[in-house]
């Protein structure tokens, strides 16, 4: 394809790119998509005396402005990087059109209640209003798109005052919606609609991206390869691209049989019976791969009358497998997190094995999650855990977790007045809406408990959950820190999607004593790891991720 405008030619092909970019902005590998760290790396990359460098900040600023057009510092960010280039005078209009709107934490607490007639009341009028309609839009429009619906987002673009410049971001934003909640043949006509009015190719960067996810989508797999192979070639900095084009064109490999039927899978709930049915009928509706299941009830008090506690949901769902597949384990109280976790690994079926592979007792599967998500364990027999991406039950699709690196110990009191925190778990994908940029499969410090699959002898070497965080909360970040810190991290397989029916612990947490129980387990997670341990598992998995995209980026170069 030719290469998006506004976007400057790089001199160097993308391994070199790495030799460079590694020693002078060493968190480049860490991702692109956490709007934070992007905006960091931009305004780093804009002040090297390298071309290349700078031309890659260039680039990352653009595509970060089209990626989110109507977030203020990105759009402050454009105006600042590409002030006389069409992008730029585009931002600088915007800028001036999006000014003065409402306070955003406000707004979004409108939009978070849910109440559509509250919305519409306090929405809606604003919008209309030809000279402060887009600075309502501008804050409110990712909420409007988490909605559930197409339907309120495009009554807000419908709803606005569009003069003819600004068009094309009409054009962009509907195209947007389309793509999250429309059918992939609906979602390309909207980029054709948006195409047809983007004349300077504004957003032709963000709609090539959208278009080869759809042909995937589709399962039009070559035209969707050579589309994101044609934006790497003009983007060949863009770290997210790089590797989901790698995994697509050299596939991750898959468990064979043999190995998958020597995992064992852990379900354990506490008064959870619907929810617990639920996620193992999914499992039975998967490909399971001859793999035994354990099914513990901690102590659930739920039940009696007319309804089946989550104990007899267990055993009731024993019926959905083979004979012998599926065990249920029943403890008399409820003994935390941690412990059921370890009581499952304790039992002999887990001890035999070669994984033990948790599952939360709120996911949905999708069919060969197992095979593939050993796979990778198995091309990284370093690895102590595997993991996947999870994404929310509902649309629209929302990132809950991808892979989770290690930054720097910096020493600061973040969390807590004069407990200085060595343990800053980067959130690569920051709960954004999932558009498939996390599809990849790479080393990480850290993965989801969600899905957590353990290789059994590094439990052997290195041990099981520490019951010291019970009830529960950053028992599975240990595990997996301290098996780091002992050279066997864990590793990301983002070809794995699993939907999580709620939200994690932590993002449930609320109260005094919730919130309590959380800082006193990330004290004790502080004081557990020691500064000088964490900065050699840092520096280990950032080494780690330059060498595999290292690596990736010359089986591109050379495709």
């Amino acid at each position: 394809m030719t290469r998006p405008p506004g976007f400057p030619a790089l001199s160097i092909a993308p391994p070199a790119l790495a030799d460079k970019l590694r020693p002078a902005l060493p968190q480049w590998a860490m991702g692109l998509e956490e709007p934070g760290l992007a905006r960091y790396l931009s305004l780093a990359a804009l002040g090297s005396a390298d071309a290349d460098v700078v031309a890659s900040g260039v680039g990352l600023a653009l595509w970060s402005w089209q990626r989110a057009p109507l977030d203020p510092q990105r759009i402050e960010l454009l105006r600042q990087t590409l002030a006389d280039s069409p992008s730029g005078r585009f931002a600088a209009a915007l800028a001036a059109r999006t000014a003065g709107g409402p306070d955003a934490a406000e707004l979004g607490a409108v939009l978070a209640s849910g109440g559509m007639g509250l919305i519409l009341r306090v929405l809606l009028p604003r919008l209309r209003d030809a000279a402060t309609g887009l600075a309502w839009l501008a804050p409110a429009w990712d909420g409007l798109l988490r909605l559930g619906g197409a339907e309120l987002p495009l009554a807000a673009l419908d709803a606005c005052a569009w003069p003819e410049a600004l068009l094309p971001l009409r054009a962009r934003l509907a195209a947007e919606v389309k793509f999250l909640y429309a059918a992939p043949a609906l979602a390309l006509e909207a980029l054709e609609a948006l195409v047809a009015v983007d004349a300077a190719g504004l957003f032709a960067a963000w709609a090539a991206y959208l278009r080869a996810e759809l042909h995937l989508r589709l399962g039009e797999l070559q035209a969707g390869r050579a589309g994101l192979a044609g934006l790497f070639a003009a983007l060949p900095w863009h770290t997210h691209l790089g590797l989901k084009l790698h995994d697509l064109l050299v596939p991750p490999p898959v468990a064979a049989p043999a190995d998958t039927a020597r995992a064992v899978i852990l379900v354990y709930s506490w008064n959870k019976a619907a929810l617990t049915r639920q996620t193992l009928e999914s499992l039975a509706r998967t490909d399971y791969c001859d793999a035994r299941i354990l099914a513990l009830d901690n102590g659930s008090t739920d039940g009696g009358g007319e309804g089946e506690g989550t104990g007899e949901v267990m055993e009731a769902c024993a019926g959905l497998f083979p004979p012998g597949v599926l065990r249920v384990i029943r403890l008399p109280v409820n003994v935390g997190a941690p412990a059921a976790r370890n009581w499952l690994i304790s039992q002999p079926e887990v001890q035999a094995a070669l994984f033990a592979v948790f599952l939360d007792d709120d996911v949905l599967l999708p069919e060969r999650w197992l095979a593939r998500l050993l796979g990778a364990a198995q091309a990284n027999p370093q690895a102590g855990a595997a993991g996947c991406r999870i994404v929310s039950a509902t649309p629209p699709p929302c990132l809950q977790s991808a892979d989770y690196q290690l930054f720097a110990p910096s020493g600061q009191a973040r969390t807590i007045r004069e407990l200085p925190e060595h343990v800053n778990i980067f959130d690569n994908c920051a709960g954004a809406l999932d558009v498939g940029l996390f599809t990849y499969a790479r080393p990480a410090a850290h993965v989801s408990g969600c899905c957590h699959a353990l290789r059994v002898e590094v439990l052997r070497e290195h041990g099981g959950f520490d019951i010291r965080f019970s009830p529960t909360q950053f028992d599975d970040l240990d595990r997996d820190l301290r098996s780091a810190e002992a050279g066997r991290p864990a590793v990301y397989a983002g070809d794995v999607a699993i939907a999580h029916v709620q939200h994690s612990s932590l993002a449930k947490a609320k109260g005094p004593a919730a919130m309590g129980q959380i800082f006193g387990n990330k004290i004790k997670l502080e004081g557990k790891h020691p500064r000088e341990v964490v900065d050699a598992a840092f520096r280990a998995g950032l080494a780690a991720l330059w060498d595999d995209l290292g690596r990736k980026w010359r089986v591109l170069a050379q495709a």
